[in-house]
């Protein structure tokens, strides 16, 4: 089976090895760098939240990586962009967790079919520290409603998650090398549970769109060009900073996101 059929039939794939063992201590060093030096900062949680590769250079540098980008051309065609990249870490022996819910439901872009979320480990990844879990199939089901919780400790802005029954007879649970990436359909179930080992969750969230897809009717939404032709995209084209947290890429983070104003926050989920 392709990877492009097992992605369709069951709504995800994993285990995929996307970077060179350089490369991930690479990126696992600056990851561990940035942590060390910000997650104290007040902004840390903005930052690490969404459109992550606007302000950190090596995060744009990862999300462009030649081995992972062949990867999405098989999934969503050659005009690649990335829509938003964020750092869903998470600390050793913390409470932090990711409810079920699928990626789409809040987005104010269409079509979400042509959208891949991209997890790429940094650390090593199973149930113990906090991977993810997924329903195999699920994403056939369209979108499914999801309540509000506001909990804390989940790492969901509105704490969303959705309300219908999991079936655990179909729930995969992912284990990722370092180097090693997920992709999933954005209407997968799919959550993850509290890092309990005693080292940090270490990886980076990609969302990559073909050029096909835009904003919806009303929005305003941008994204960076990787790969193809993308020049008849609706988005608003950025690029990758100059170097990590300048002045000139965190002022283009605060631009971007007073574009984006309607995402996530505002929006009203679209349920069939």
């Amino acid at each position: 089976m392709s990877i492009r059929e097992d992605f369709q039939q069951n709504g995800f794939i994993d285990s995929i090895n996307v970077l060179p063992m350089d490369r991930t201590e690479y990126y696992t060093k600056k990851c561990e760098a940035f942590i060390e030096s910000y997650r104290f900062h007040p902004s840390f949680s903005e930052w690490t939240y969404y459109r992550t590769e606007l302000i950190l250079k090596w995060v744009a540098e990862l999300a462009s990586e030649e081995s992972l980008l062949d990867v999405i051309e098989q999934l969503i065609g050659p005009d690649i962009l990335l829509w938003n990249a964020f750092l869903p870490v998470k600390p050793p022996r913390s409470d932090a967790y990711f409810g079920w819910h699928q990626d789409a439901t809040y987005w104010p872009v269409t079509p979400t079919e042509q959208i891949v979320s991209a997890w790429v480990a940094l650390s090593p990844i199973n149930q113990l520290s906090g991977g993810m879990q997924m329903v195999r199939g699920s994403h056939l089901l369209g979108a499914i409603h999801h309540e509000t919780t506001y909990d804390d400790s989940s790492m969901l802005k509105r704490g969303q998650q959705i309300t219908t029954t999991i079936d655990e007879d179909q729930v995969y649970g992912i284990a990722l090398k370092p180097g090693q990436a997920s992709i999933h359909h954005t209407l997968t179930f799919h959550s993850s549970g509290p890092n309990r080992s005693d080292d940090w969750r270490l990886g980076v969230g990609l969302n990559y769109a073909s050029s096909m897809v835009g904003p919806l009717p009303g929005y305003e939404d941008s994204a960076m060009p990787l790969r193809g032709n993308v020049e008849n995209s609706r988005f608003k084209f950025t690029e990758a900073p100059q170097s990590d947290l300048d002045s000139a890429s965190l002022k283009n983070f605060d631009k971007v996101l007073r574009l984006q104003s309607k995402r996530y926050s505002d929006i009203q989920p679209t349920y069939i």
